[in-house]
Formats: C-alpha cells, sequence, structure tokens
C-alpha cells in the first residue's frame, strides 16, 4: 500500500503552516535517499519517519506517532496474511512458550490463538510430543542455527499426525535469540504416498529382475531409457549398455520402418489407440542374429497426461515359433492323412470353434466352414429344439466323462440333419490331441435301418411262434385226454380176463 506524499505534508501543516511543512518533508525525502514523487510506499514512508524522528521536539513526537500507526497497520496485515496460509506458523519466546500463532496451527490442534498464546507446551500437548518438541526448540535456540525436522503430533481430533516442522531463529542486535518462528506443513498423506511409491517401486524391482520378460521404456524418439535385466538374455548386452541407443540399431530396416510406422500412428492417435499393442518382429542381438520376438507396448503419459514415451514388455518366443512351425508342419500331415480316410472328421480347438473338417465330412454333411463355432453347429444339426436340447446335453455329459477319466469320447448315435435336409443317423465319437478334439462323425443309418427292419422281423417271427405254440399246446391237450381214455378201457378189459379165469377155475374144480 502506497501514502501520498500530500499526507505527510498534512501532517506538519496545522503546526507549522504549509510552506514550511513542505520545506520540512522535501528535506527529509533528500535525508531519506529517496527522489520526489507523489506517492511512497510503506518501506519508504519508514525511511522518512526516521528521518523525521531525528529532529526532536513536536516533529519528533508526530513522527512516532505516526511510525506506531504505521507498523499497527502492518502488523495487521501481517497477522492477516499468517492467518490465510494453509501452513502452520507459530512463535517461540523460550524453547516451551508459545508467541504469537496463526489460524492453521490453531485449528490444527482444535484450539483458538488466544488459548494458545503465551502458553507452557505441557499445557497443549502430552508430555512425550513436547518432550520431543521442546528438545528441538532447546537446540535451536542454543545452537542459533535453523533446524528442520519431522514430528509425529495429535491433532484436535486425536489424529497422530506427520508434521514437517522449520525452526528459524530470530537474532537481535548482540548475537542472541529474541524469538524463534516456526512453521509446519502436514505431510502424513505424502508420507504414505512416498512409502507407497517405495514399496511399489521394490516391487516393480522384484517383478523387473526377476520377470522371463524384458520390461523397457522408450522417449519419444524412440530411444531406451530403460531395460529390466532380462535385456541381457534377450540381446545379449547388458541393459546399462543399452540405455541411450535407439530402437533402430536393434532392428533390420524393413522391421524397424514397420514398426516405426505402427508406432507413429500410434502416437498421432493415442487418445484413441487401444490400450496396449501387441506384435511380432525379429531383433538383432549383439551378434547380429535374429530374434524372433513378441512387443506388447502402451503410451507412458506423464501426471499432467502428456505423451512422454512407451513402455513394455518384449518376449523371446524363438521356443515357440519353432513349436508353432512344427505344429503347423504336424496339422498340414495330419489334413493330408485325414483327406484319404472313409470317414467323415472334424476338428474342435478348446473354444469350441471349428477348425477343420476333411472331405468325407463335407460330402456326408455339407456344412461346417459356415458354422464358425458349435453353437452354431448345433442350430444346423439339430433344428428341432426339443431334440436339440436332448442332444447337446447328451454331447457335453461326455466330453464331462471323457476329460474327467483321460479317455476318448465314447460313440453315442445322434440324428443329425445334413445340408440336403436329410437326416443321417450319426455315431459320433471323438479323440483328444493337445487341447483339441479330434471329432469322428460315423454314418449309420443304413446300419440302423436294417436293425430296424430285422426287428420288425423277428417280432413277426416271434409272433408266429406264439401262435403254433399255441395250436400245439390244444393239440397235445386233446391227445392227452384221448390217451387217458384208451387207457381206462384196457385197464377194464385186464380186469374182465381175470374175473372170467377165476370163475373157469371154480367150475372145473367142481
Amino acid at each position: 500500500m502506497e501514502i501520498k506524499k500530500n499526507a505527510l505534508i498534512d501532517s506538519y501543516a496545522r503546526s507549522m503552516g504549509i510552506k514550511a511543512a513542505k520545506d520540512l518533508i522535501t528535506e527529509k525525502i533528500k535525508s531519506a535517499a529517496l527522489e520526489e514523487k507523489e506517492h511512497y510506499t510503506e518501506e519508504e514512508t519508514a525511511r522518512i519517519y526516521s528521518e523525521l524522528i531525528k529532529e526532536g521536539g513536536s516533529i519528533s513526537t508526530v513522527a512516532q506517532n505516526l511510525m506506531f500507526q504505521l507498523e499497527r497497520k502492518r502488523s495487521k496485515e501481517q497477522i492477516l496474511l499468517l492467518d490465510n496460509i494453509e501452513n502452520q506458523i507459530w512463535c517461540l519466546t523460550d524453547k516451551k512458550t508459545y508467541g504469537i500463532v496463526n489460524e492453521a496451527h490453531a485449528k490444527f490442534l482444535g484450539l483458538e490463538k488466544e488459548d494458545l498464546e503465551r502458553r507452557d507446551l505441557y499445557d497443549i500437548i502430552n508430555g512425550e510430543e513436547a518432550d520431543v518438541c521442546i528438545a528441538n526448540n532447546k537446540e535451536v535456540f542454543e545452537k542459533k542455527k535453523q533446524s528442520h525436522t519431522e514430528e509425529w503430533v495429535k491433532n484436535g481430533r486425536g489424529e497422530t499426525r506427520l508434521l514437517s516442522i522449520t525452526r528459524t531463529p530470530k537474532l537481535g542486535d548482540k548475537g542472541d535469540v529474541e524469538y524463534v518462528v516456526c512453521t509446519a506443513e502436514d505431510i502424513t498423506k505424502r508420507k504414505q504416498v512416498e512409502e507407497a511409491l517405495l514399496e511399489s517401486e521394490e516391487k516393480f524391482r522384484l517383478l523387473a529382475e526377476n520377470s522371463i520378460d524384458c520390461i523397457w521404456m522408450l522417449d519419444k524418439k524412440l530411444r531406451f531409457t530403460y531395460l529390466s535385466p532380462s535385456a541381457e538374455r534377450i540381446m545379449g548386452s547388458k541393459p546399462e549398455d543399452l540405455v541411450g541407443t535407439k530402437l533402430s540399431s536393434h532392428l533390420k530396416k524393413k522391421e524397424f520402418l514397420k514398426i516405426a510406422a505402427l508406432s507413429a500412428e500410434y502416437i498421432k492417435n493415442y487418445k484413441t489407440s487401444p490400450l496396449v499393442v501387441t506384435l511380432k518382429t525379429k531383433m538383432l542381438n549383439s551378434k547380429k542374429e535374429e530374434v524372433n520376438v513378441e512387443i506388447s507396448s502402451k503410451l507412458l503419459l506423464n501426471s499432467q497426461g502428456k505423451l512422454i514415451g512407451l513402455q513394455g514388455t518384449t518376449r523371446d518366443i524363438t521356443e515357440r515359433k519353432q513349436a508353432e512351425e512344427a505344429l503347423w508342419e504336424s496339422e498340414e500331415k495330419f489334413k493330408k492323412l485325414t483327406e484319404q480316410l472313409p470317414i467323415a472328421l472334424a476338428v474342435i480347438d478348446k473354444n469350441e470353434n471349428t477348425e477343420y473338417a476333411n472331405s468325407k465330412y463335407l460330402e456326408t454333411i455339407g456344412y461346417f466352414y459356415d458354422t464358425p463355432n458349435l453353437a452354431d453347429w448345433f442350430l444346423r444339426a439339430y433344428p428341432d429344439e426339443e431334440y436339440r436340447k436332448l442332444a447337446i446335453k447328451k454331447w457335453y455329459e461326455d466330453i464331462e466323462k471323457s476329460t474327467m477319466e483321460g479317455n476318448e469320447v465314447e460313440p453315442s448315435e445322434y440324428n443329425v440333419t445334413c445340408k440336403d435336409g436329410k437326416v443321417r443317423v450319426m455315431e459320433i465319437s471323438g479323440t483328444w490331441i493337445s487341447d483339441k478334439l479330434v471329432t469322428i462323425f460315423n454314418d449309420v443309418t443304413e446300419r440302423v435301418h436294417v436293425e430296424a427292419e430285422l426287428q420288425k422281423l423277428n417280432e413277426k417271427l416271434e409272433q408266429r411262434f406264439n401262435e403254433r405254440t399255441a395250436e400245439l399246446k390244444k393239440n397235445n391237450k386233446e391227445l392227452e385226454r384221448m390217451v387217458k381214455a384208451f387207457t381206462g378201457r384196457e385197464i377194464r378189459m385186464v380186469e374182465l380176463k381175470e374175473i372170467i379165469k377165476d370163475l373157469e377155475e371154480q367150475l372145473a374144480s367142481r
């Protein structure tokens, strides 16, 4: 705030007149080594007052009064300023006695400013905390040097908070400590963040040092700024020797141009680009040999969300590449072999996607590649909803049993609707090769029809047999009746012959 020159003149004009007052103020402005101007700062005004005080008498008295008013005004402004600062500020008149305090410090302790000023520290904070605080205060008063400490202090809510405290001694003309100004910042959250960051960095270090993959960072010019220890295993050089090198120096020109174009597009549209981009390429190791690698990368942003580079991982996939090539050769041989088979065969992967079907399958059933997964195939093969539910239930029961027992999928019969609309009875079974299911479709339609005809014939023969058996039973019963009748007659004739014989013997004896 500035003070007008005319205001200074008016302060003396009443007692000595305008002209004398102007001359006096002009003289003291020169004595204070200031230039003539219309306005003066508070500091400049104080220098003018100091020159006026040297005059003594009534001039000095007026100047002292004006100086007091100025200092009081400046003091109020300073207090207002201190009370609007977030950091805590307080003064100590000795090692354990409060002087003035600002609003932030009083609020932290849950008290009013008036309740703290001129109070003993032991009356405000508990014994152990007070002991630590007073010991640190004593050191500043005795050594007369600024100090920085971190101290745990309970606030007015009973929460223990970590304060970063700076104590600055104010020395008098004789070098004695008049008072100590203390400023404090609550760094509890910052400390927690720092500790969490250290823990995170330690975890990252352990992860990076023990990862098979090489973890790396690139700046916007595609220069390495960090590589994990696995870089040596993949690229044949120590990480510290690779830091600062350009990505282009580790790729053949064709491979680098491909990656550079992709990176440029990725960086250009980084706000809408995918979170992670993965690609396969070949990098040059320290012997200039090509190494098959898989690179996964993402954008590296700073705390303001600005792009500063790329980060990601590089994995040596040499063995996987060799295995894939061997598998491809094996699959080609498998396909050539299955094309000669007289049975329908199809391959389903672990995600139930339809991968391959041989010629016999396409000839018999007619659709496969237009049903990209098993769910679509079920809809085509079993158009009747009720039958489809039963067929699917049976299929997954067989799959589960096969998986649990480690055996092949046992054959079961299904009524499969083919592309030509005909329903064929298929005996479907399967065998696991790695994580793929080779499914065999054996068309048993004719066999089932023959079995059905044989069943009908057997039923007719059984009926005729039953009829003939019933007729024979009836004839047997009639025969038995006749036998019984003849047998009874023969018995009676024998009895008559014996009676006649007895009578003849009796007559002869007479």
